[in-house]
């Protein structure tokens, strides 16, 4: 193969391992919306991508000397850090690494010495820009040039191998590692803040705007799945139903503002004192809806008391002085006789009506479930 010919099938064969490394983009997006909220299972996975993109991209190389193969495989490790993570970062050095030494030959110790430095300038730009820079390609274009240093790997060869195959093979590597960074990275760059609106969009089209705690509908969905859970578990399932006591008169005699006030500091007294793994949640109005899983009748009975304590316990400033306000909470868990969502959500009802109806300020069971009264012996 003459000089002109083995340059243009390297510029080919450069081009192609770049256009595979654009695949990976579809494959983040989707990485990054089903694992968004576990951290190490989403870098696993990224860790796994990145390298996988690294290992086609080896098999897009061309020789240039017997066991030295060229190729853009620093593009994925370079980028594994700053849009995948650390553990994702270490994973793709790993496999590609492994990769690199599989295929073997003479080019193996300045290939491996390669990807240990893309990936080093990939881990420094990650812990020197901010992550919320990646979002955007300013980063990208320190990033390219840097983890282009990465063919200077091939210099452990001995100079009469490595400096003719770094003139033929190197250059265009350096050259294409810094368009794929540019281009791969620019992708990833935009999948990310994609994810990102879609998932601002989706908290709020599923959170209450004053308070922030879930809405009605994000409390429907949770109920389904927490109810068919325990049903297909055989483990309780609770729910409380809180009502502010008078709070017509509070926005009539203080305004809105207050009301709205006094609806914030309610959330908040009732966040902290629930579990984390219970979804508090403004049912409507001043009524608010907290799910406990895996909570008896009678737990869920004491954290309403507590809650109710709590609450009254609680104050707003309003012209110098503190409004208390109290509630009424209706209780109900899975039973025989609220055995789906909207039964649940029933008897929890009746028995926020009971508390209301009783004098308020006082939270009522589910009479349902309350235990009968002994009928003495004839």
């Amino acid at each position: 193969m003459g000089e002109p010919d083995a340059t243009a099938a390297i510029m080919t064969a450069l081009a192609g391992g770049v256009g595979l490394l654009a695949l990976m983009t579809l494959a983040y997006g989707t990485v990054l919306c089903r694992l968004g909220d576990r951290p190490w299972l989403r870098q696993i996975c990224l860790g796994l991508l990145f390298g996988a993109g690294g290992v086609a991209a080896m098999l897009q190389s061309v020789p240039v000397a017997p066991g030295v193969y060229p190729d853009v495989k620093a593009v994925p490790v370079a980028l594994a850090a700053p849009f995948g993570g650390t553990l994702a970062a270490i994973l793709t050095v790993g496999i590609v690494a492994t990769g690199r030494i599989a295929v073997g030959g003479a080019g193996t110790l300045p290939g491996v010495t390669g990807i240990l430095l893309a990936g080093a300038a990939g881990l420094m730009m990650a812990r020197l820009v901010p992550p919320v820079e990646w979002r955007g390609a300013r980063p990208l274009f320190l990033l390219a040039p840097l983890s282009a240093l990465n063919t200077l790997g091939i210099f452990v060869l001995p100079w009469g191998v490595a400096l003719p195959t770094f003139i033929h093979g190197g250059l265009p590597v350096a050259l294409f590692t810094v368009v794929g960074i540019l281009m791969l990275g620019t992708m990833l760059a935009r999948e990310r803040r994609r994810v990102d609106t879609e998932r601002v969009l989706r908290d709020a089209a599923l959170s209450d705007p004053l308070t922030g705690l879930a809405n009605r509908r994000a409390f429907f969905g949770a109920i389904d799945r927490e109810v068919a859970g325990a049903l297909r578990h055989d483990t309780p399932v609770s729910l409380l139903l809180l009502d502010i006591d008078h709070f017509k008169e509070v926005n009539d005699a203080h305004g809105h503002d207050v009301g709205d006030a006094v609806l914030v500091a309610l959330s908040r007294v009732l966040q902290r004192g629930v579990r984390q793994s219970d979804l508090v949640a403004r049912f409507g109005g001043e009524e608010f809806a907290i799910l406990l899983p895996c909570t008896s009748l009678e737990g869920a009975f004491l954290l309403a008391e507590r809650l109710r304590c709590a609450v009254s316990d609680c104050g707003v400033q309003h012209d110098g002085a503190l409004l208390h306000v109290t509630v009424s909470i209706g209780v109900s868990t899975l039973s025989p006789n609220a055995d789906r969502p909207d039964t649940l959500i029933k008897a929890a009802d009746i028995a926020l009506y009971r508390a209301k109806s009783e004098g308020r300020d006082r939270v009522c069971r589910d009479h349902a479930l309350c235990q009968p009264e002994a009928v003495p012996a004839a």
